[in-house]
């Protein structure tokens, strides 16, 4: 039995120098099954909303908020084999407020023996952080870590958990997408078996937190929020200890907020 394997060359738009990844995925695979490889090739985390522009047609996720104002068709129900052939193009939007658009060409398809495994084989750059406000609010964060005398140089840095914008690395053979792929429909689905964790589960917070104090810090934008841990930790520094388990139980419970977002909108897209 053959097999068709698409070889895609995704890009993001308004970014220079660009950032792109060369992505294998079968073409027997799904437009939902794309979506999932292309996040993890680019580095995404699946916490916002997203569709596929193939031709005069919108294919994304069905029965989210309002999305019965607008015709879009059910991506789980087609094929990428079947909306776009060899030399083909579309594009890929993921996160409709910061609004990044992917510019997704297929460089070839080609018929093979084997069952295709998606990888990732080629690309360059970081991909930007999550909720940096598009492509306008990435270019002022490249601007900002640059500059150790900008206003917002160090909040920035901590919020962006130091982000560089060049990093990029591949294993020598590509990079196999089948088990990063299997955590995010696994986190997307509300299965906690595959919950990568960023710290060690035996190292538990020793500081309990008063539930408002938690929530007024949920409640700040992403900037002042990095702005008050630097603080804290400025002014804390002799119990760096404490500090630094007070910033893993906020952390815990940011992660936990956005992972029930995610949650709601894939069992709303799923039902």
């Amino acid at each position: 039995m053959s097999h068709t394997l698409f070889e895609l060359d995704v890009r993001l738009r308004e970014i220079e120098p660009p950032i792109w990844r060369t992505v294998e995925v079968p073409g027997a695979w799904s437009l939902e099954a794309v979506h999932f490889a292309l996040q993890v090739a680019m580095g995404w985390t699946n916490s916002h909303l997203h569709q596929f522009k193939i031709g005069d047609k919108l294919y994304g996720m069905v029965d989210v908020d309002d999305s019965g104002d607008l015709e879009i068709e059910d991506e789980r129900e087609y094929q990428l084999q079947d909306v776009v052939q060899n030399g083909g193009s579309f594009v890929y939007e993921y996160d409709f407020g910061d609004g990044w658009e992917h510019d997704v060409a297929v460089k070839k398809a080609t018929t093979v023996g084997k069952p295709p495994r998606p990888r990732c084989v080629a690309g360059a750059r970081a991909c930007p952080p999550e909720d940096c406000g598009g492509s306008g609010g990435y270019e002022n964060l490249l601007e900002a870590l640059a500059d150790a005398d900008h206003d917002e140089h160090q909040s920035l840095v901590t919020w962006s958990n130091n982000f560089k914008p060049e990093r990029f690395v591949l294993p020598k053979n590509g990079l196999d997408l089948r088990e990063k792929i299997a955590r995010l429909r696994a986190l997307a689905d509300g299965d906690d078996r595959f919950e990568e964790y960023d710290v060690d589960p035996d190292d538990a917070p020793m500081v309990e937190l008063p539930k408002p104090l938690v929530e007024a810090v949920l409640a700040l934008d992403p900037i002042e929020r990095a702005s008050l841990v630097a603080l804290i930790a400025a002014s804390l520094a002799n119990e760096i200890v404490d500090v630094r388990h007070a910033a893993v139980q906020l952390a815990g419970a940011m992660k936990e907020r956005d992972k029930k977002r995610t949650r709601v909108h894939r069992k709303r897209a799923r039902s």
